[in-house]
């Protein structure tokens, strides 16, 4: 995916002339990082955001005791950093490659003033931003009435929805993800995870490999969540 490409994906960036493109991009810088690499840690300066053109940035938060809560993950297309971006503060979790990575970053002191420019693109920053607060709103809401397996076929039907490779022939969407992430985004152990996908596996509705899940039956993950 090219910068250009990457632009034309966010709700505020895509609107742009062609010239206006030009003119952000003269100021962006692109960022190759490893697996594993942070990218930012909670409350870092907010300097400014970041695009993914490749890879995968998961954005978590951790207790005092090293536990961590996946919060959000960024495939190829997607921008995260927005808060920060806005309002200077401090960065309000953690991002991390979880697998090789290129990012493209725009910083705060040359965004703002172009912002300023476009005043009617304040409502679309807003937009992108209440998304993101009403998916923070469902998991907490999610976490506090729904049981383990109907909050995990949330998350995998949600995923496969925005990162699962889809193989047209067969209805399969493969989702690059380990059952110790999964287990984070839901705030619950492992062994949890491991043994809800393992029933599912047994009923055909999933394949399993290593750092893999496969969904093979997309309608009866779709039922359990249905079913609440």
């Amino acid at each position: 995916m090219t910068p250009q490409e990457l632009f034309a994906l966010h709700p505020f960036l895509g609107s742009l002339t062609a010239d206006e493109t030009l003119e952000l991009l003269r100021h962006a810088h692109v960022r190759r990082l490893s697996a594993g690499r942070i990218v930012f840690r909670k409350d870092d300066p907010g300097d400014g955001l970041y695009g993914v053109l490749s890879g995968r940035i998961v954005v978590s938060v951790e207790s005092v005791s090293g536990k961590e809560l996946i919060l959000n993950m960024f495939g190829p297309g997607e921008f995260f950093g927005e808060i920060a971006l806005l309002d200077g503060k401090g960065r309000t979790a953690t991002a991390t490659a979880r697998e090789p990575s290129v990012l493209l970053f725009l910083g705060r002191a040359d965004f703002l003033p172009f912002l300023a420019r476009r005043p009617e693109a304040t409502a679309r920053i807003i937009g992108l931003l209440c998304e993101r607060l009403r998916r923070t709103t469902d998991l907490v809401e999610d976490s506090a009435f729904l049981g383990v397996p109907t909050r995990l076929a949330k998350q995998l039907v949600g995923l496969a929805g925005r990162y699962g490779g889809l193989d047209a022939a067969s209805s399969v969407h493969t989702l690059r993800i380990s059952q110790a992430e999964l287990a984070r985004t839901l705030g619950v152990s492992r062994e949890i995870v491991s043994r809800q996908l393992a029933v599912w596996r047994e009923a055909g509705i999933l394949r399993l490999a290593r750092g893999q899940v496969a969904v093979k039956d997309m309608r009866a993950l779709q039922g359990i969540i249905a079913g609440g």
